[in-house]
């Protein structure tokens, strides 16, 4: 397209056109350059500060900013904020050049290049000898924990699986969130902890943790970790993990097939064995941060409203090769359900903090570490349109709002005709689209595949414990609880008005290969949240998974949910499971199995229609098909 018929596109907002002020970016350009097709800029920030400036004089005018091929490396987050905004006739936006592909990387190459790491490498196993490259890692480089080769997000070294032992030696600590005792093969495998993180499965196999391994008595293989897990680090109650439920990863003495890799923070060292055996090049690069961009308008958390950014439109874009955020310390009750992600954090690669009225359409979240999309505390009408999230570490996208309280400004979003798959490559229990104390939005028409654990979440489950320990408690907003329900039970009816979780459509998604490896999860789950919601016109099929629960479940605390017209063949597990009062017609199940194809007999097996406890008195339940 031409410069002149550039200049003379329109877009259109509402019922209006507004002419659109242009600016361009390419990876050939300069800074200095004025910004135009000819001479553009180098970097996404310049051009946002040139369109910050022309709508100070221009406060009504559209600003489109054009970015060219070619990947753009980021070190630090990019942030709109509220000089960004638009005006409601007009938008700001970031859009790929007509046919080009432009990419925005967390990672860059090491400076210092790459040398063979010394064949006498103490722990280094024989097998990797003479194989293995290593680096220098810069001093102002932050701790990374993911490591890239091209489109592909390299394994970092990890031990065969091990199971944690399921008590205590006599006289011992006893095990909990933050001790577990290891076998003794475990620990005679690795002789030196101080760099290794545990993979591990508690005793609740819906969640899985990363944790630094602070502390290992070898005498008696007792582990304490820095991060207090989820829960007691004893072995699951069920489900099964046929390759262990512990691994320990980052020592060099599992450094032993082509494609891991080690860093020694210590030393400021990255070892690499090479997928292709051949010298690591400018393709190999290491992450630089989490959150690549965030939009961000003026939240005043504890006050009843806010001041959103509006009017921002991303198109066309990639987002690549962001780090995995670790889990803190301190963040003990900000957990969302059962920790399956932090509150309020910078997980994710494209983060909205404060928005309305935005749009990321015809993206791409791929080959990360970090989560894909997140909508957080106050979002509306922000659409997440025709996206791809792919091969994450985490979420593909995520709407998280305030909590427990009667703040309820997060809600009339939308995910559709999105594809999610190979999601939770790095915390298992990842969901592919997740909605928590949001609502009234819209997830509909999107392809959910090849997750570790639940594809669609609908959830606000929430333990009310004023001291602040128990599961989300920190979120909730008790002086606004206290003000709403006075000496009231927290039952559920009473406290669904401060659950903002209500009337979300979740509808005609196709979704299969789901559960491939956490335990008591679902293809859809909704639980403890608000009234209203919809799960209606999905396709759930093939999944293969033996620790699937149900195809659809309404958990604990649920209430006035509608499932219909949902069609779910050759799953495993159940059918549907619900255990309050809701409703569920017009479903067709057929070919619910209790093992998988190889034979394995499934976890949960015990209908296809399944009421386990609750009080169901009101449910509705009609018209029906179940085929056996």
């Amino acid at each position: 397209m031409t410069r002149a018929l550039m200049l003379t596109l329109v877009i259109l907002v509402g019922n209006s056109f507004a002419a659109a002020s242009e600016f361009f970016v390419s990876p050939t350009g300069h800074d200095a350059n004025p910004g135009s097709e000819e001479k553009p800029f180098a970097t996404l920030e310049r051009a946002r500060d040139a369109a910050r400036q022309r709508r100070v004089t221009e406060p009504q005018g559209a600003m489109r900013i054009v970015v060219g091929g070619g990947t753009y490396r980021i070190g630090r987050s990019i942030v709109f904020d509220l000089r960004d905004s638009a005006a409601d006739n007009a938008a700001t936006e970031i859009v790929a050049a007509p046919g080009q592909r432009p990419v925005f990387s967390g990672a860059a190459p090491l400076p210092g290049g790459w040398q063979p790491a010394p064949q006498e490498l103490a722990r280094l196993p024989e097998p990797a000898r003479g194989k293995v490259w290593m680096a220098d890692v810069p001093a102002d480089w932050p701790a990374f924990r993911t490591l890239f080769q091209g489109d592909m997000m390299l394994p970092r070294a990890r031990s065969r699986g091990f199971r944690q032992l399921n008590i205590a030696p006599a006289g011992g600590q006893a095990i909990d969130q933050q001790h577990l005792y290891l076998p003794a093969e475990a620990v005679q495998s690795v002789a030196d902890f101080s760099q290794a993180e545990m993979v591990v499965v508690p005793i609740h196999p819906w969640v899985m943790n990363i944790l630094p391994m602070t502390a290992v008595d070898r005498a008696t293989g007792l582990v304490r970790t820095a991060v207090p897990a989820t829960y007691p680090l004893g072995p699951p109650h069920f489900a099964n993990f046929p390759h262990g439920t512990l691994w320990i990863e980052n020592v060099l003495e599992a450094l032993d097939e082509p494609g891991e890799w080690v860093l020694d923070t210590a030393a400021r060292k990255l070892y690499l064995w090479p997928p292709d055996g051949k010298k690591p090049g400018e393709d190999v690069v290491a992450p630089r941060l989490t959150e690549l961009i965030r939009v961000e308008g003026k939240l005043d958390y504890d006050g009843p409203s806010d001041t959103p950014v509006r009017g921002l439109v991303f198109r066309g874009l990639t987002f690549t090769q962001a780090d995995r955020w670790p889990w803190e310390a301190e963040k003990t009750g900000w957990g969302l359900q059962h920790d399956w992600e932090m509150f309020d954090r910078p997980t994710a690669m494209l983060r909205f903090r404060g928005a309305e009225s935005c749009r990321v359409e015809n993206c791409r979240f791929v080959h990360s570490g970090a989560a894909g999309v997140r909508l957080d505390l106050h979002c509306q009408h922000v659409a997440v349109v025709r996206c791809e999230l792919a091969e994450l570490g985490g979420a593909g996208v995520l709407l998280a709002g305030y909590g427990l309280g009667t703040k309820d400004v997060s809600r009339d979003n939308a995910v559709t005709d999105c594809h999610v798959h190979h999601v939770g490559r790095l915390l298992w229990h990842s969901a592919g689209i997740w909605a928590w104390q949001s609502g009234h939005n819209r997830i509909e028409y999107n392809h959910v595949h090849h997750t570790p654990y639940t594809a669609i979440l609908v959830t606000g489950r929430t333990s009310p414990d004023r001291n602040g320990q128990g599961e989300c408690s920190r979120t909730v907003r008790w002086s606004e609880v206290d003000g709403a329900l006075g000496n009231k039970p927290l039952t559920w009816h009473n406290r669904e008005p401060l659950m903002h979780g209500r009337q979300n459509i979740v509808a005609a998604n196709d979704l299969h290969h789901c559960m491939q490896i956490m335990g008591d999860g679902n293809a859809i789950y909704v639980s403890g949240t608000g009234g209203g919601n919809q799960v209606r016109n999905n396709f759930i099929h093939d999944i293969p998974a033996q620790n699937i629960n149900a195809s659809i479940r309404c958990d604990d605390d649920q209430h006035d949910t509608t499932i219909e017209h949902n069609v779910i063949t050759r799953v495993c597990g159940e059918g549907i499971i619900f255990k309050g009062n809701n409703t569920i017609r017009n479903n067709i199940l057929y070919d619910i199995r209790d093992q998988t194809p190889d034979g394995t007999p499934c976890v949960h097996k015990r209908g296809y229609l399944v009421l386990p406890y609750g009080q169901v008195d009101g449910s509705i339940v009609q018209r029906n098909i179940f085929v056996s």
